[in-house]
């Protein structure tokens, strides 16, 4: 079990998942989300599906995925059925491809898919997770955020931050930013910022559609200065020796609507989302976006229904059908310690970095070249896609 030491700890779970972890459903979410019952008879087989699923794992290489699964909870669906439990089952199949995932949209509340998700997947060695608590009965929220992280790594650190504000159809969801601290090996630290910002629904008013950028340009303040305040806690040679990934689904859109700005009365606006983003994201220090760094332009992550290339016609909604959009992203975030930001206060404070001195001995490497869109297209299915977004994955690489 993981350390709890940040002030959020009432609203996040991490735990460490055995091989022996029973096969049997949990029913009770709560008690499911506060620890996973283990069955005392070890499965031979089982251990040896572990063996080699590890030492696939080869070059020292960690793959990340972040993938917002659509897996909203009952009774709520796009179309006449999302096959959620389908989906859920056809994903882990898949599940063995990698080292730590990033859900989103895989809520709990009214349904234990994403327990069954945690169960199944620590048969594969994705042993550790943490998710956000179902919200309590007091909570001005009905559905918990929908965040999960499960690693193949020790969590030996994690939080959740809760967004002021969600509007219009996200206001029943505790929508924020999950974070992980990740040992890859002996003082060597993946940093993890998983979030889901603020949706907007363009079969809305152009007066609602305004209120939900605005809204989600205020939470990228708030990520941005959660993300801050957490850095500024990172002892100096962890954040030499380690890597801080920002990923997840942000609705942000590269290419600033251009497909919706066609069909809907959108607002017009100066600058588009993105580069007010970007902007605002490099205050940090260096703030690079994976898929910009190997393809130097954005591939659509949402709303690609191309019906010829066999994606989604299933589970798209009719508003968002080929908006062909980017609103899914992994950054690296290299913190620049010369930024008047992270100037101490004191001579004491522990990451005071001189950059001509102190060489970044780059312990933890992005690979951005393994970078790439996870279509998860499925065949012999009623549906075409196992969502209605596409994932992205990437590798790093431990020294």
């Amino acid at each position: 079990m993981a350390e709890f030491n940040d002030s959020d700890i009432n609203k996040v779970v991490a735990i460490k998942i055995s091989p022996k972890a029973s096969k049997e459903r949990l029913i009770n979410q709560n008690q499911q989300l506060n620890g996973i019952n283990i069955n005392e008879n070890i499965n031979d087989s089982l251990n040896n599906k572990l063996e080699i699923i590890t030492s696939k794992n080869q070059e020292n290489r960690i793959r990340i995925l972040t993938y917002n699964f659509f897996c909203r909870p009952p009774p709520i669906k796009t179309n006449k059925c999302d096959y959620k439990d389908a989906r859920v089952a056809d994903f882990l199949e898949k599940i063995e491809n990698f080292d730590i995932i990033c859900f989103q949209e895989l809520f709990t509340t009214f349904n234990d898919r994403k327990h069954k998700m945690i169960c199944e997947a620590s048969k594969t060695g994705l042993r550790y997770y943490i998710a956000a608590k179902v919200p309590s009965f007091f909570s001005k929220y009905l559905i918990d955020s929908g965040l999960l992280i499960l690693s193949r790594y020790p969590i030996v650190e994690n939080d959740f931050y809760e967004y002021y504000i969600n509007i219009s159809g996200d206001s029943p969801s505790n929508k924020g930013v999950l974070y992980a601290k990740i040992e890859i090996k002996k003082n060597v630290y993946l940093f993890l910022f998983n979030t889901h910002l603020q949706s907007s629904y363009f079969d809305d008013t152009p007066e609602n559609i305004d209120t939900t950028i605005q809204i989600r340009t205020k939470q990228t303040e708030e990520l941005i200065n959660y993300i801050y305040n957490k850095v500024l806690k990172i002892p100096k040679n962890e954040i030499k020796n380690g890597k801080i990934i920002l990923l997840g689904d942000f609705n942000i859109d590269a290419h600033d609507n251009i497909f919706a700005q066609e069909r809907f009365k959108l607002p017009k606006y100066k600058h588009s989302e993105y580069e007010v983003f970007s902007k605002k994201i490099n205050k940090l220090g260096q703030a690079i976006d994976l898929m910009k760094k190997k393809y130097n332009k954005h591939l659509y992550t949402f709303g690609d229904n191309e019906k010829e290339q066999g994606y989604d016609q299933v589970l798209t909604g009719k508003a968002d059908y080929n908006l062909k959009q980017t609103l899914d992203y992994i950054w690296e975030i290299i913190p620049d310690y010369n930024l008047d930001i992270y100037q101490p206060h004191n001579e004491d404070n522990q990451n005071t970095i001189n950059n001509k001195e102190d060489k970044n001995d780059d312990k933890i490497v992005v690979l951005y070249d393994t970078l790439n869109v996870q279509k998860f297209l499925i065949k012999d299915r009623p549906y075409q896609q196992l969502s209605d977004h596409f994932g992205i994955s990437v590798h790093l690489k431990y020294l």
